[in-house]
């Protein structure tokens, strides 16, 4: 396991202009589920990954499994791909949630058009905790999981995606991303999100630097009014299974500073100590334990 994971390939327009097409659009998602399923005989392989991810609490002393998800990923011999992930949190909706599910198609010379629903590409965060440098994430740019397209090439990503994930007449965010590897260990991101209907616009970019056993990393995001953050954090991985992350930020007006140790006990296990101070509340400290399959 990774202790880092960066994404590089993680304006108004219309693609839809009738509510006749919208309906369309929104069916084609609800049966992707069922294409991906049905359409599994003629790939290559299926392959299948995910995690378990349960954790302790002093806030309230007890053991939690916080998320359980399971990934399913089809290679091709072709040119078309997919993947789905189910997740599954007790503690919330106690419901398997379709997080992800969508189809590629190659175009050939690095390019691909991607249809579905599929992660933002937008903040440094993942949105999984097998993806996260700390059991808390860094800022928290209000986004997720989109219905849309999206066009790929290289670490260049334009999506055309429904707005708040909902079908709401012809109401689109078109969100462009790209990523740049400057040499010498530094790399930059910069991106863009603009909404159809409300007109908000967001702006993300950050640079990090990795030198030897250590990861330097700096992060701000934009959008509109007060709605601003950055984070500025380190990463030293001191021996091939252990790190430690030293992250100080600020996510609209609210300062945090968060300590975490991460150690691999096994191959696809994690032992995850997170210390987080939060303005205006205590601080909290979360034993994770991350399973990885």
């Amino acid at each position: 396991m990774n202790f880092i994971v960066l994404f590089y390939a993680s304006a108004e327009n219309r693609f839809y202009n009738n509510k006749k097409q919208t309906n369309t659009m929104n069916k084609l998602f609800k049966f992707l589920a069922a294409l991906f399923a049905a359409s599994s005989i003629a790939f290559a392989g299926l392959g299948v990954s995910g995690f378990v991810d349960a954790s302790w609490g002093d806030d309230d002393s007890s053991i939690d499994i916080d998320e359980v998800e399971l990934r399913l990923t089809l290679d091709s011999e072709g040119t078309v791909s997919g993947a789905a992930d189910l997740s599954y949190t007790p503690n919330a909706t106690d419901e398997i949630d379709l997080e992800q599910v969508y189809l590629t198609y190659d175009l050939g010379n690095g390019a691909a058009l991607t249809i579905g629903q599929f992660e933002s590409t937008l903040g440094f965060d993942a949105y999984d905790a097998d993806g996260l440098i700390a059991n808390s994430g860094g800022l928290d740019l209000g986004l997720g999981y989109d219905q849309g397209i999206r066009y790929s090439s290289g670490a260049l990503n334009i999506s055309l995606v429904e707005e708040g994930g909902e079908v709401s007449g012809d109401a689109y965010s078109l969100e462009a991303s790209y990523g740049l590897n400057l040499g010498e260990g530094l790399n930059a991101f910069v991106g863009l999100r603009t909404d159809d209907a409300s007109g908000n616009d967001l702006t993300n970019a950050y640079v990090t630097y990795e030198t030897g056993a250590l990861t330097l990393i700096a992060e701000m995001y934009e959008g509109e009014g007060a709605d601003e953050g950055t984070q500025i954090a380190a990463v030293y991985s001191y021996s091939d299974s252990s790190a430690i992350t030293l992250r100080s930020a600020e996510d609209d007006g609210v300062d945090s500073t968060t300590i975490a140790h991460a150690t691999q006990l096994a191959d696809d296990l994690a032992l995850i100590i997170d210390v987080t101070d939060t303005d205006g509340a205590d601080s909290t400290t979360v034993v994770e334990l991350l399973y990885t399959f």
